[in-house]
């Protein structure tokens, strides 16, 4: 049962809601915080001691602020609800970013290395440094991405149109239908085809793995418009004082407009009564909804919490593809700031990623994740130091620092439980570990104050949409994109056959990392309610 010290806002006994949010991760906020601003009682309902699902911080030694999951903000920059302030985060809610001048940096095993600036001339003068013609090639692309973003952007911020209908509008002309041919192509096929610098190969893959698929899956090619666009129309963001403070402004914001947040409440199941969502289940208290049920649901349990969902559209869900690959995250508490060997100017970079100049060994690795080996060789890990930024992170003179490594979601031997192990989970971190302090000059054990670590096993336990240790809910390839994520059926945010019930989360379009996709959804249910969309997504 739900106590009084579990709940916030007002009117704490309160049974009765215009609406009721199932899972406090960002997109769902995102959402309910919209149906809030638009006059709706509102009471969002989160299994954890803190909402946020991947935004949150931890604090693994005293001053020091880390963050687990989310650690930087590229795709969320374009949407209004950021780049308009629609909820007023900024103006009323105490958000606050601070910007990198560069979003991702690769220094190489023999020091040479690579970064894209938000600036694209100094990004093309890096490349320039090991391709005269891959530096042009580029500056072109990306102008073709920043064409295009103004198109992708409005689509990550409102419900998808269908795939089809989509296609049709891209073959209409040459640069859409240049867009078009990527969604049947892999990063890589792309990359082999533009570039001759194996430097500028390996930089842009592994920068496009971020999306948790290998660069050699087909479908994966479009992720290039969308990363070049971004990377060279906004600046990487983190918030002061940690992800958790995006997480704040949203439930500030919703407290703000009359709702209510209740953690360590589980929702157990929903009251459905002839197709209709009447409410959920906390236990056995029912909490009545009298408009509509926002909710986290993960396409492979979708039929497990609404048991009348149509078995074709269960099925369906249940056939939904994960991600090619998962991470293993360390946070540490350093005594000093690392230094870099390669030089003091990746201060700049949110992520700096380092890497065997090895065209072969970085598309192999990808096979290695997918049949759930962990690798022994051609280690790459990526680190942020975001107090090199954001102060408030860590004691003066001290440092934060996230180290993260792409990793088999599930063990061959072992399966997710697998990571368990030591010989797995502290034996794969310190391997990670120890290849990333030969890039430094000053980080040993003495250095290190505190040390968190979560591997896939800790994702799926952390959150419902971690499926299997997927940090991006499900696979992002074309198939699962727009107007069939997760699936045809339910790209629209809704359950055919259920009516009242509205869908959000990471599996949700448009995908994973923070998006702050909620407002589509909040968008979709304005429309299905004939609200005034103006008064409620001042951008549209």
């Amino acid at each position: 049962m739900i106590t009084l010290s579990n709940q916030r806002g007002n009117n704490p006994m309160s049974k009765q809601y215009d609406m009721v949010v199932v899972g406090g991760g960002s997109n769902s906020l995102v959402a309910a915080a919209y149906m809030a601003k638009a006059g709706k009682s509102v009471l969002v309902l989160e299994k954890n001691d803190q909402c946020g699902g991947g935004v949150v911080s931890i604090e693994i030694a005293p001053g020091f602020i880390n963050d687990p999951h989310a650690s930087g903000y590229y795709v969320c920059m374009a949407n209004p609800a950021i780049s308009h302030d629609e909820l007023g985060l900024f103006a009323k809610h105490g958000l606050e970013f601070k910007y990198w001048k560069a979003g991702f940096a690769t220094i190489f095993s023999d020091g040479s290395h690579i970064t894209a600036y938000s600036d694209l001339d100094k990004t093309c003068e890096d490349i320039a440094k090991f391709s005269q013609k891959d530096a042009q090639t580029y500056r072109e692309f990306a102008q073709d991405c920043a064409e295009l973003l103004p198109l992708l952007s409005r689509g990550f911020s409102t419900p998808p149109m269908p795939t089809g209908n989509f296609m049709t509008m891209l073959e209409s002309s040459v640069l859409g239908r240049k867009l078009a041919a990527s969604m049947f192509m892999s990063v890589y096929e792309m990359l082999d085809h533009m570039y001759e610098s194996p430097e500028v190969k390996i930089h842009i893959m592994k920068w496009c793995a971020e999306m948790m698929e290998g660069p050699d899956i087909k479908g994966t090619g479009v992720v290039l418009y969308q990363l070049f666009g971004l990377a060279h129309t906004y600046d990487a963001a983190i918030p002061v004082g940690g992800s958790r403070e995006v997480t704040n402004a949203l439930l500030r914001c919703i407290e703000y407009h009359g709702g209510e947040i209740r953690t360590e409440a589980e929702v157990t199941g929903f009251k459905i009564v002839s197709g209709d969502v009447k409410g959920v289940y906390v236990g056995d208290e029912l909490i009545e909804a009298r408009d509509a049920v926002i909710a986290n649901i993960h396409p492979w349990r979708l039929q497990d919490f609404i048991p009348e969902v149509d078995p074709d559209v269960a099925a369906s869900a249940r056939m939904v593809h994960l991600s090619n690959h998962g991470a293993v995250n360390q946070q540490f508490a350093l005594t000093e700031p690392p230094r870099l060997k390669a030089g003091k100017q990746f201060d700049e970079a949110l992520c700096v990623e380092f890497v065997e100049k090895d065209v072969e060994a970085c598309r192999r690795v990808f096979d290695e994740y997918r049949y759930g080996y962990i690798p022994k060789h051609h280690l790459s890990p990526l680190t942020m130091i975001n107090s090199n930024l954001d102060p408030s992170r860590a004691p003066e003179g001290q440092a934060t620092m996230y180290l993260y490594h792409f990793a088999p979601r599930e063990l061959a031997d072992g399966g997710l439980e697998a990571w368990a192990r030591p010989e797995n989970r502290e034996g794969f971190a310190d391997a990670v570990l120890e290849n990333y302090k030969q890039y430094t000059t000053n980080i040993d054990s003495s250095k290190i104050i505190a040390r968190h670590i979560e591997t896939p096993l800790e994702h799926h336990r952390h959150s419902m949409n971690m499926m299997h240790g997927d940090i991006y809910g499900i696979g992002t390839t074309v198939g699962q994109l727009m107007g069939r994520r997760p699936t045809p059926e339910l790209s629209q945010y809704q359950v055919p056959g259920i009516s009242s019930l509205y869908l959000a989360g990471p599996i949700q379009h448009p995908g994973g990392t923070v998006t702050f996709g909620g407002r589509a959804t909040a968008m979709r249910m304005a429309m299905d309610m004939d609200m005034n969309l103006k008064s409620i997504f001042e951008a549209h």
